[in-house]
């Protein structure tokens, strides 16, 4: 099943899990954005038309989008 992506408006989102139990919920994954979603938070989360503008990305800017380093590994602890 396809979706539409409510940060990029990717017509490329998948479904990548289901609950366990029936219609419970669904888990949905951008491979553009790699925004995910479970269907059931709220429509300000799942549906493009009422995500907030200031989270949307543009799916031809994400390459200007710097990257952020990645958190360090924890420190050796001391005896």
């Amino acid at each position: 099943m396809s979706a539409i992506c409510p940060r990029c408006d990717s017509a490329k989102a998948r479904r990548l899990a289901t609950a366990p139990v029936d219609g419970a919920w669904e888990i949905f994954g951008c491979p553009v954005c790699f925004f995910t979603w479970r269907s059931s938070e709220p429509d300000s989360i799942t549906d493009p038309k009422r995500y907030d503008p200031r989270f949307k990305i543009d799916p031809q800017r994400i390459d200007a989008i710097p990257i952020v380093p990645p958190v360090p590994g924890k420190r050796p602890q001391s005896s």
